[in-house]
């Protein structure tokens, strides 16, 4: 029989098929449509993830039902966990109130407050807060080192809120809650129907609905709007149908690292933006150890600017400050890019960093768009150890014999040397702008780096003296510190407290910034280990006034 014949008997078939029944074909073969989709869509994807350049983040599966029902529904109680470590005591001489309620309870207000109001204890608030509950409502987690906050009901009703007190201006919830007392009333769970899911690793559902095709569509969720993805389920800002369809479910298999992040030793959470930091890295590795080189790799780990590809600038818009909500907001600057591809890139800005780049401006990819991180070497900056580390980390390196000082010293000969075999990475303190910055990460990959030939340092910016300070000007601590002088990474500790800076304040008190002493602290003078120097991640500054102690903080 020839083919002819096969294809006017199904024709004739369909012809004679009622209506309804060929609604249920139609119905079949889009079925067939999607899941043959659903497989190209992986075979593409395994295909673009053998290129660096295609690299996706995520692998997508096509068309997953969601059921929540009562057999997968979470049934459990709002908890609040703060932020704040709290093991060290906290001041609550000016900072003393607290106003919570728990699920529709009224609220009640409590007083924080210690026997010894300038080191209150977190035992001694979590007591407190107890006795204004009436029942066991804080507790410790971490050995004694944050607050956590659990209601005494469970399920959607279950809800703890932070409200304003009765004199704002002792309101403790930032400090030690965490909460932001520009929001308040603050009130968790935002998302209060958590159900349970089947499918593993699941890292992003972007949109559900309750149907697939749709001319059947009469519901469709947003995920970030009506739903976010905890580990191994879906919480719901409201009580969800029984049945969702999600047309794209992204599942991390973390294949960047498995393809490519592993060969560098540079592991992060996958996400797009680690997409970003593997492709700059290795452009970097096949262009070479070059200073501009190392600058690209630095932005791409800290997160910051970068071209997308080769483009041309054709807007910036400068950051500002506005009030929103009877409040002061800083507004992040933008850049617009026109890509060579034709797609207009929208890059934001981060607070306190400025444009490298002017409109009109064609750029190149992975090319920084604003300051943060500067690299010296003894090419593009010749004398930058003396410059920017000083004299002292030289000192080490100096035998009892060695002449000092400047002009044909033997000090002078050994930081020409020590020029001449290192570069500086200098990251200003505002390039910090992702809160999961991984500092082992920046050292990996600067080893992996580096000419075989050179070490290098690694220096943070606190702050600069642009303006010279009179005595009638009220003190403000912005400070150039440097690390280096006598840093040693192989005891890996500090030095005792040394001066960064010295002026006097608008009393004329002398104040001097320095930083506290570290226990191990054996050598002193810069230790040029091949594997470089690096500071820790947390730094304390110490204040004093005259040779009196008067304050400290964190940077």
């Amino acid at each position: 029989m020839s083919s002819p014949v096969y294809f006017e008997f199904l024709a004739s078939v369909w012809d004679q098929l009622p209506e309804e029944d060929r609604e249920v074909f139609a119905e079949l073969w889009h079925g067939y449509e999607q899941v043959i989709a659903s497989v190209y869509q992986k075979a593409v994807e395994l295909n673009l993830n053998l290129s660096m350049n295609d690299l996706q983040a995520w692998s997508t599966s096509r068309w997953l039902p969601y059921t929540f029902v009562d057999a997968n529904k979470i049934i459990r109680a709002a908890t609040l966990t703060s932020n704040q470590d709290l093991s060290a005591g906290i001041n609550t001489t000016s900072k003393s109130l607290l106003k919570l309620s728990v699920d529709d309870g009224e609220p009640f207000e409590v007083d924080i407050r210690g026997n010894l109001p300038s080191i209150t204890k977190i035992d001694e608030i979590v007591q407190n807060i107890n006795f204004g509950a009436g029942f066991k409502f804080a507790s410790t987690l971490y050995e004694n080192t944050i607050i956590h906050l659990t209601s005494k009901s469970v399920g959607p009703q279950s809800k703890i809120t932070v409200h304003e007190t009765s004199i704002p201006s002792s309101n403790a919830c930032e400090f030690v809650l965490g909460v932001d007392p520009d929001f308040l009333p603050y009130t968790v769970p935002e998302f209060k129907y958590p159900y349970s899911i089947v499918y593993k690793k699941v890292s992003s559902i972007p949109s559900m609905r309750d149907a697939i095709r749709d001319e059947s569509l009469s519901l469709e969720l947003v995920e970030g709007q009506d739903y976010k993805l905890e580990a191994g389920a879906v919480c719901f800002r409201s009580q969800p149908p029984e049945k969702l369809w999600a047309e794209r479910t992204q599942v991390d298999e973390e294949t960047p690292w498995h393809n490519f992040g592993f060969l560098t030793d540079i592991y992060q959470e996958n996400s797009p933006r680690y997409v970003g930091v593997l492709q700059g890295l290795w452009f970097a590795l096949w262009n070479g150890p070059k200073p501009s080189n190392v600058r690209i790799s630095l932005y791409l780990l800290f997160g910051l600017p970068t071209a997308p590809e080769d483009a041309v600038v054709t807007a910036i818009t400068d950051q500002r400050d506005e009030v929103v909500d009877d409040r002061l907001v800083t507004i992040p600057g933008s850049m617009t890019l026109l890509g060579k591809s034709g797609v207009i890139h929208s890059i934001v800005i981060p607070v306190g960093l400025f444009p490298e780049v002017e409109v009109g401006e064609a750029v190149t990819l992975f090319q920084p768009l604003t300051d943060g991180i500067v690299v010296f070497d003894k090419i593009n900056s010749p004398g930058f150890v003396e410059r920017e580390v000083g004299r002292g980390g030289i000192q080490r390196f100096l035998t009892d014999e060695a002449s000092h000082g400047f002009g044909d010293t033997d000090e002078t000969k050994a930081l020409r040397m020590l020029e001449e075999y290192t570069f500086l990475p200098q990251i200003s303190v505002e390039a910090f702008v992702y809160p999961d910055i991984n500092l082992k990460n920046v050292m990996i990959f600067l080893d992996a780096f580096r000419p075989l030939n050179k070490t290098y340092l690694f220096q943070v910016v606190v702050g600069v003296f642009r303006d010279k300070l009179s005595l009638i000007d009220p003190l403000e601590l912005d400070i150039d510190y440097t690390l280096g002088e006598t840093l040693d990474l192989n005891e890996t500790s500090y030095m005792p407290t040394t001066n960064i800076t010295y002026y006097e304040d608008k009393f004329g008190s002398n104040v001097t910034v320095g930083l506290p002493y570290y226990e191990g602290n054996d050598v002193e003078g810069l230790d040029m280990d091949p594997h470089g120097v690096v500071m820790d991640e947390k730094l304390e500054l110490e204040v004093w006034k005259d040779g009196i102690f008067d304050y400290s903080f964190q940077a």
